[in-house]
C-alpha cells in the first residue's frame, strides 16, 4: 500500500477495503446505497475498472428498491467473475435480497438480516407511503378461509341439530352464506388485486431466473425458496438471520467470522450512499487483454477512482 504524505489522511473504509481485500485475496466491492439507476451506474463503473477475475466479494448494506436494477447488478456482477460471495454485516433487504440470491455464498454477520421479496408499491387507497401488494392477496385469503370455515361450520350444525340430509344440508348452508359471501367479495377491488398479483410475480421471476442462472442450489430447492421469500412471509421487514435463512432452504447462508466483522461494520458505518471497490496486492487486470496491475491502494476508492462516494 502506498503510504500517505504527512498532510494526508487516511480515509478508514479505504484502509479497512484494502486490509479485507489483502485477507481475502478477492477484490472487494461495496454497495452502501438503495438500489436505482443511480447505484446501477456506479457499480457498473466499478466493475470496468475492477475488471474480469475468477472471486470477487460484495459487502452489501441496502434498504432494498428497484428490483429491476437489482436484477441488473447481480448480472453485472456475475459477468465479471467466476465465484461470488456477498457480506451482509447490517441489512441487505427487499430487492437487495434479490442481489444476493445470486451469490455462491452469504455470509451474514451476527446481526445481519435479510428480507421477503414481497415489493413495496404506491398505497392507491390514498395513504403517503408505500405498501405491500401482498396485504390484498392475503386479505382475499383470508375471505375464502372465513367462507370455507364458516360453511363447514354450518353444515356440521345443520346435521347434527336438524337432522337434514347432506344435500338439503350443502343447499341450506349455501343460501344462508351467499350473502355474506357476496358482501365479502364484492368488496374486493379486482384490479388492485391484478396489479398486486403482477408485482408479486414479478418479484418471483426475476428471484427464480436469479437462482436458476447462479444459485448453487438445485431447482426444486430453489423454488421453495423463491415461493416462501415473495409469498409467505407476513410483513415486508420481517427479520431473516442465519438461523431463517437456513430454515426455509437457504443452505449456503453462513454466518460472517467474528474476527473480521469488524472491518466489515467500518466500511458501512456512514450515513451516506456510496460504492468502493478495493483491489488486493499484486492483483492483475486481464479484462481485455489489460495485464497492468493497479496501483496497490490507490485506484480503489470510488468509481471514479478517487475516495469512497
Amino acid at each position: 500500500m502506498v503510504e500517505p504524505e504527512h498532510n494526508e489522511t487516511v480515509d478508514p473504509v479505504e484502509e479497512c477495503l484494502v486490509k479485507l481485500a489483502n485477507a481475502t485475496g478477492n477484490a472487494v466491492l461495496v454497495l452502501n446505497a438503495d438500489i436505482n439507476a443511480d447505484s446501477f451506474a456506479k457499480v457498473v463503473s466499478a466493475l470496468d475498472n475492477i475488471g474480469t477475475q475468477k472471486a470477487l466479494s460484495l459487502i452489501l448494506n441496502s434498504r432494498g428498491g428497484s428490483i429491476d436494477y437489482a436484477f441488473g447488478i447481480a448480472k453485472a456482477i456475475r459477468g465479471r467473475c467466476q465465484e461470488f460471495e456477498v457480506i451482509v454485516p447490517d441489512i441487505a433487504k427487499s430487492a437487495a435480497t434479490l442481489i444476493t440470491l445470486a451469490a455462491d455464498r452469504i455470509l451474514l454477520g451476527q446481526f445481519g438480516e435479510l428480507g421477503p421479496l414481497d415489493p413495496q408499491v404506491l398505497d392507491r387507497a390514498g395513504g403517503s407511503g408505500r405498501r405491500s401488494p401482498l396485504e390484498i392477496v392475503k386479505g382475499l385469503e383470508y375471505l375464502r378461509d372465513y367462507y370455507i370455515e364458516t360453511f363447514d361450520l354450518m353444515v356440521r350444525l345443520l346435521l347434527g341439530r336438524a337432522g337434514m340430509d347432506v344435500p338439503h344440508t350443502m343447499e341450506h348452508a349455501t343460501g344462508a352464506l351467499s350473502s355474506i359471501a357476496g358482501a365479502l367479495y364484492n368488496s374486493v377491488n379486482y384490479r388492485e388485486l391484478g396489479e398486486a398479483v403482477r408485482h408479486l410475480t414479478v418479484s418471483q421471476q426475476y428471484a427464480n431466473e436469479t437462482m436458476r442462472r447462479w444459485s448453487p442450489l438445485d431447482q426444486a430447492s430453489f423454488e421453495a425458496v423463491v415461493e416462501t421469500l415473495v409469498w409467505e412471509y407476513p410483513d415486508h421487514g420481517f427479520i431473516i438471520d442465519v438461523d431463517e435463512a437456513r430454515n426455509i432452504g437457504l443452505s449456503n447462508v453462513k454466518p460472517l467470522g467474528i474476527e473480521l466483522e469488524a472491518l466489515y461494520y467500518v466500511v458501512v458505518d456512514r450515513e451516506e450512499s456510496f460504492v468502493c471497490y478495493a483491489l488486493p496486492e499484486g492483483y492483475e487486470q486481464t479484462e481485455n487483454g489489460n495485464d497492468a496491475a493497479p496501483a496497490p491502494g490507490g485506484n480503489h476508492g470510488s468509481t471514479t477512482g478517487s475516495s469512497c462516494e
